[in-house]
């Protein structure tokens, strides 16, 4: 296990183009097992492995509308067990 604490948050506007293309580099480094974000100030590497918690929110009040992704999972130890019911994310209209 792990004993550094480390953090790394970044904000800015963006177009849907590039968010993609950030949300296609996160997923590619799931896939991969090694994310590297980084800023002029910062830089952290995770390493995502075994089973994770998933979580989506959405919102939408009035004209602004918030989506959430969140991924939690350990560096060591055991995987906790698959829980949860099914997502289902589509483009459908």
């Amino acid at each position: 296990m792990s004993d550094i604490d480390d953090d790394f948050k970044h904000e800015s506007l963006q177009d849907k183009e590039s968010i993609f293309k950030y949300l296609k580099a996160v997923g590619e480094g799931f896939k991969n097992g090694r994310l590297l974000l980084g800023s002029r100030q910062k830089n952290l590497i995770l390493e995502p492995k075994g089973l994770m918690k998933f979580e989506v929110k959405a919102k939408r009040k009035g004209d602004t509308i918030k989506l959430a992704l969140r991924f939690d999972w350990k560096d060591d130890g055991p995987a906790p067990a698959a829980q949860g019911e099914p997502l289902t994310i589509n483009t459908d209209k």
